[in-house]
């Protein structure tokens, strides 16, 4: 028995929400590499949804690049988004110093 499961059903977690769109028939014809990337899109849904509810934007719209920041700070030279512990960090010292 696999860590992960010994069913499609226990490996996939949006095996069910695949099989509710496309049916109980055509589930059979689905390439579990696409429920795969269905599951990962949900992934990434939910953890899009965790950072606007955290920075208070509630539409995609009110969205900016200054809502973001690295986790490390290879990405921060990639993308030129502040790296974690740069971020804010004039701001906090003038809440600090007053």
């Amino acid at each position: 028995m696999s860590e992960f499961g010994s069913t499609v059903e226990e490996i996939f977690v949006n095996y069910e929400d695949v099989k509710n769109i496309v049916g109980s028939k055509e589930i059979h014809n689905i390439p579990l590499g696409a429920i795969g990337i269905y599951s990962y899109s949900q992934k990434i849904r939910v953890g899009l949804q965790q950072l606007m509810a955290g920075a208070r934007c509630f539409n995609t719209e009110s969205l900016s690049r200054n809502d973001l920041m690295s986790l490390t700070e290879e990405c921060a030279k990639v993308t030129g988004i502040p790296y974690l512990m740069d971020s804010y960090r004039k701001e906090a010292l003038k809440i600090i110093n007053s």
